[in-house]
């Protein structure tokens, strides 16, 4: 709702374009909220990468979030706000990232 209009004089359409988009600041929220969840959680690094929390469905499934997460970092590397049919893919990455969360968070099927 607030960026439908590039010619809007809304504030947050100008805070945005002033900004050069927002990929770049959602990524940094989306990392220091999730390094914090994970601490939260009691798992550190050093547990994160230990093949005893790759091996439960829990700790598969935040891989697999984390990877998600880290494909979005590339394509806002990489493509950023240029046009591109990879847009979809992209939107498809992001809802698959928030649908491992939400799995995580209400741990029905893991």
């Amino acid at each position: 709702m607030f960026f439908e209009d590039p010619r809007s004089t809304r504030f947050f359409c100008r805070l945005v374009d002033k900004l050069g988009g927002m990929g770049w600041y959602a990524q940094a929220v989306l990392w220091t909220t999730g390094l914090f969840m994970l601490n939260y959680r009691g798992i550190n690094p050093g547990r994160l990468f230990s093949s005893d929390f790759i091996a439960t469905s829990w700790g598969r499934a935040m891989w697999a979030k984390i990877l998600f997460v880290i494909l979005l970092a590339v394509f806002q590397a990489l493509v950023g706000h240029k046009p591109s049919k990879l847009l979809y893919g992209y939107i498809l990455a992001a809802f698959a990232a928030v649908a491992i969360s939400v799995m995580l968070v209400r741990p029905v099927l893991l």
